[in-house]
């Protein structure tokens, strides 16, 4: 069985009941440099907490002295980076990954782009209160309540792309940068997208 890992950012964390669920479920919590600070507010000790440290308040680093604290230097990679690689050394494969949207654009844009240097080797999910995405290089099927919103954001080209289950389906269709599908609705209990090429965000809103 895969090791499942719940990696705390340093942006907008979910509601506390969302963020203590998700961990609970987690063989191991990281959180990635401020986001430390988060996960005291949530009531949830990190395992690791790994970054430049630049972020991580001192009360908070004297709060969690029982983690494991790894100080990367380098400052060519995010934080989230640094998490995602000790992650992938340790051979995790499921990681939900919450906080990672919301305060600065930047950060979030760029939390959002450098997962594709992990999908070969990790499942990623971003979670937040009412939301969920995920990358999708190849098929995936999922279950939802009917009405749900999916939308889907191209990152290149991607083509073949088959939509089933939904309001507006699509047969071996491209989209390419600057086009977007969004406020699709699943129609059913069940959605399936399908991508034969390129790589395609995939945002479920309700779907948490």
């Amino acid at each position: 069985m895969s090791q499942s890992a719940l990696l705390i950012c340093n942006g907008e964390p979910p509601s506390a009941a969302l963020a203590r669920r998700l961990a609970s479920k987690a063989d191991l919590v990281i959180a990635a440099d401020g986001g430390a600070n988060a996960a005291r507010r949530l009531g949830i000790r990190p395992h690791v907490i790994i970054g430049d440290l630049d972020s991580i308040k001192n009360t908070t680093r004297r709060f969690f002295s029982s983690s494991t604290i790894i100080q990367v230097q380098r400052q060519d990679n995010t934080d989230l980076e640094k998490a995602l690689d000790y992650l992938q050394a340790k051979n995790f494969k499921d990681v939900t990954i919450i906080g990672a949207t919301g305060k600065r654009i930047d950060f979030t844009l760029g939390n959002l782009s450098v997962i594709w240097n992990y999908t070969s080797s990790m499942n990623l999910t971003f979670v937040g209160d009412d939301w969920k995405a995920m990358p999708v290089e190849s098929g995936k099927e999922m279950t939802a309540k009917r009405g749900t919103i999916v939308s889907l954001i191209p990152f290149g080209v991607c083509s073949r792309i088959t939509l089933k289950g939904l309001r507006y389906p699509l047969t071996n269709a491209t989209m390419k940068v600057g086009e977007i599908g969004v406020s699709n609705v699943v129609q059913g209990s069940s959605f399936k997208v399908t991508v034969h090429r390129g790589k395609m965000l995939l945002f479920i809103m309700n779907g948490t």
